[in-house]
């Protein structure tokens, strides 16, 4: 949770006019106990708003957002943004721990009333964080929310264990693709395509080659979407394939349930996805050396080996500047970068926001969706081709022609450094995650610095988690 700035001017005294409050509910994934859902929360809290008159200027709803998940607020950042703004003066909830996650929250909740005096209220019992009293309460309120969210986390942790030393299947989550809804009959449609992509795997084939051909055979994941790389995968490195249990990468109990291949197959093929590629000693090692910048004292964070793992530090010396307060493992930095880069890559609109950004001179939103149309018509090139439709000899010619055709674009938008980046990455074949792939260290660190500014890498909180991707906030160019 930000901590919002100063701003006196938006502070506003109940003689003005009435205060504009915003309701805040949330909804956990414990969907149990009387008064936690949306609809109780919100009536109770304008029935306050109305016993304190004051004005519901709009309402703000996170839903399955846990106390302990550590997972984005989308609706509590729009609110801190509109407390920015000075559109709202009070906040209204249902409880405290409905508001705050964590006591460090709470204290960026206090700070909101002490750097722009806004008002507090909860539906179950005042809280007044003016006074030291009803900040004792709240903190004791908020000490108490999070010993429990601590201690259920830890036995859900010891049940799902349990469960799978068991060999029971999980008890919760979608069905894995191959097995119905029960989770261990086996579908065998879905279950011949699992062999035929072991066996395409373990010949040599590339993932990406493989989800193309797949989509343009117009086969569903078990979600019914389309393929990805991170999906395929994903079925492909589970030990459940294999009628074996694992939890947490470990392998619990054997013969759980009927096999699709043989935990030999599985274990090779284990092996064969999971391992990490070795690193040229010439290529660079830190791919957001720079880009990345500690959210303490804004100074870049550079690449820094810690008993042979790579870390990204803010690391202090002499009038340099630095805090040296900010540390992040870099493997999971740059795995978290890369999804929030490619994911945001996959909105059209945003695409063509920052192409626009980027070149001058050029109609980039139509561009970019010429490019997105050459990528569905080599997708139906390669389905035509599968199915038969056209000759090796004929596909080629007609991918060689859409090739070209994207090439011609790419030298449109590429009016500068970052467009040049933008236009290449736009022009490549296969799905996001496949062209990452393959690119370059080099050319992915063009991407990056073509679609962010910077990136701020923020404290790591002390939720016993061994990772938080909250801690990764790209400053997007757009």
């Amino acid at each position: 949770m930000n901590t919002v700035s100063r701003n006196p001017a938006a502070t506003r005294s109940s003689l003005d006019s009435p205060v504009r409050a915003a309701i805040y509910v949330r909804i956990s994934q414990d969907r149990t106990g009387a008064g936690l859902g949306v609809a109780r929360q919100e009536d109770d809290c304008r029935d306050l708003c109305t016993r304190k008159s004051w004005t519901v200027a709009r309402v703000y709803v996170d839903n399955d957002v846990s106390a302990y998940s550590g997972r984005p607020r989308p609706q509590w950042q729009r609110l801190l943004a509109d407390i920015t703004a000075g559109r709202i003066g009070a906040i209204a909830c249902w409880h405290v721990d409905r508001l705050t996650r964590s006591p460090r929250e709470l204290e960026d909740a206090i700070d909101l009333h002490d750097t722009r005096g806004i008002a507090l209220a909860t539906a179950t019992g005042e809280i007044d964080l003016s006074t030291p009293a009803g900040r004792m309460i709240a903190r004791t309120l908020g000490a108490a929310a999070r010993h429990e969210a601590e201690h259920k986390a830890e036995r859900q942790r010891r049940e799902r264990r349990q469960q799978a030393q068991a060999g029971k299947p999980h008890s919760s989550g979608t069905r894995g693709y191959g097995y119905a809804a029960d989770k261990v009959t086996i579908v065998d449609e879905e279950a011949a395509i699992v062999r035929e992509t072991v066996t395409r795997v373990l010949a040599g084939e590339s993932m990406g080659s493989i989800a193309r051909d797949l989509n343009a055979r117009q086969v569903p994941t078990a979600s019914g979407g389309r393929w990805m790389i991170p999906t395929l995968k994903a079925v492909l490195i589970s030990a459940r394939i294999s009628g074996r249990r694992e939890y947490h990468g470990e392998i619990m109990h054997e013969q759980s349930w009927p096999a699709i291949i043989t935990p030999a197959v599985s274990d090779q093929l284990r092996a064969l996805l999971t391992r990490t590629r070795p690193v040229p000693a010439t290529a660079r090692t830190y791919l957001l050396s720079g880009i990345l910048r500690c959210a303490n004292c804004g100074k870049g964070l550079g690449g820094r080996p810690h008993h042979g793992r790579r870390r990204y530090v803010c690391a202090k010396s002499p009038g340099n500047g630095k805090c040296g307060t900010i540390m992040i493992m870099a493997d999971l930095a740059e795995t978290e970068v890369r999804d929030q880069v490619l994911t945001a890559l996959d909105v059209p609109e945003f695409l063509a926001r920052l192409m626009t950004s980027v070149t001058t001179g050029t109609d980039a939103e139509h561009i970019t969706s010429q490019l997105r149309a050459i990528d569905e018509r080599r997708d139906e090139l390669a389905g035509m081709w599968a199915a038969g439709e056209l000759s090796r000899k004929e596909w080629l010619a007609a991918r060689a022609k859409l090739a070209a055709e994207a090439d011609n674009l790419t030298a449109t938008l590429a009016s500068s450094e970052h467009g040049r980046a933008l236009a290449e990455f736009a022009a490549m074949e296969g799905d996001l995650w496949h062209r990452w792939d393959e690119l370059t260290v080099g050319a992915r660190r063009a991407l990056v610095t073509a679609v962010t500014d910077h990136i701020d890498v923020h404290p790591a909180g002390h939720t016993g988690r061994r990772f938080d991707p909250d801690r990764i906030h790209p400053i997007w160019r757009t």
